[in-house]
């Protein structure tokens, strides 16, 4: 690819939303513009909404040499995210992260379910009408309406939960099978050839929990820095030894066929919960997680050896853009076995 001037698109307009984790999308696309500006790249800024006729005009007027694209949504829909990659695709510019069919296919977790189950990949089944169930969002992301009162213990309990959210939150909500055990996230990344690497596995560890509340990570515990929940949900990276080895290397070996089976492209994080029998399960795939050097991607980039510079670089290299290449120490991947 030529080297050109990078385009940082984002899907907050002036004026937009005031919620928490999409003023955290402006503040990224601002954190990332500063720092390949200081690295010679040459930068703008935009945003992305529902007039895609204006985005097209613009992108032909000044086409950019790359868009890195870090849109979550338009007019507060995640649904409508795929809509931006499809234009830039339709425009022939080369984009940063995910393709249209995935963010299309991972905002629609009932669908997404359908697919992991025909590919034989385990997933708690929306369709398994035993045990206790956990309510969520079909579409939106950030934990939308996840709170300890998600979990219910009977069928009928969680129909009337899932009519109650989605009269609330006015989007779809379902209920899956609730899953008792350790959580974990799985960062993947692409390299310049188009091999999924996968970063070290980190475990979400529920510290102190109050008994009787479910060990979920609730909007409260993502966002709401007041929280109790906030400061009990503590990242680790476990190590790939003892008792352990065998499923760091499961989840990793999961995580890689994802990552190639359903055409993913870029980055992404896949979530997993291991259950009592010691299986996973996956729970969530995010194709465009947040890249706020304090979240979890780019933890896990910092623990395989790279810093904040060196991840973006990577991410670039991925989609093509060589004006520097990629940093020369690889990744400290985990082990294929």
């Amino acid at each position: 690819m030529r080297e050109g001037t990078i385009l940082i698109l984002h899907g907050i307009p002036p004026g937009g939303s005031q919620a928490i984790e999409d003023l955290e999308n402006l503040e990224v696309a601002e954190g990332i513009k500063r720092i390949l500006a200081e690295r010679g790249h040459p930068m703008r800024m935009s945003s992305a909404d529902l007039d895609l006729g204006r985005m097209r005009r613009e992108l032909e007027r000044d086409p950019p040499a790359l868009v890195f694209n870090l849109v979550e949504g338009l007019d507060g829909r995640d649904r409508l995210a795929a809509c931006v990659p499809a234009l830039l695709e339709s425009l022939t510019l080369p984009y940063t992260g995910n393709p249209p069919h995935v963010l299309a296919l991972a905002d629609d977790k009932l669908a997404l379910k359908h697919v992991l189950i025909q590919a034989g990949i385990p997933t708690p089944d929306a369709n398994n009408h035993e045990g206790s169930f956990l309510v969520k969002a079909r579409h939106q992301h950030a934990s939308l309406g996840l709170d300890p009162g998600a979990r219910v213990e009977t069928l009928a309990e969680a129909e009337d939960l899932v009519r109650q959210k989605s009269s609330r939150y006015r989007t779809a909500f379902f209920a899956e099978p609730y899953i008792e055990g350790r959580e974990f996230n799985l960062s993947v990344i692409e390299s310049p050839v188009g091999q999924p690497l996968v970063l070290p596995p980190a475990e979400i560890q529920f510290m102190d929990w109050p008994d009787g509340m479910p060990k979920i990570v609730d909007h409260a515990a993502k966002w709401d820095t007041q929280s109790p929940r906030f400061a009990k949900t503590i990242r680790h990276f476990p190590k790939a030894e003892g008792s352990d080895e065998i499923l760091l290397v499961t989840l990793a070996a999961l995580a890689r066929q994802i990552f190639s089976a359903f055409g993913l492209k870029g980055y992404a994080r896949i979530d997993f919960r291991v259950g009592p029998d010691g299986g996973p399960q996956v729970i969530d795939l995010n194709p465009n997680p947040t890249l706020d050097p304090l979240a979890g991607f780019a933890k896990a980039a910092f623990q395989a050896g790279w810093d904040y510079p060196g991840l973006l670089a990577q991410i670039l290299a991925c989609a093509g853009y060589s004006k520097h290449a990629a940093p020369h120490e690889p990744l400290r991947e985990v082990n294929r076995r």
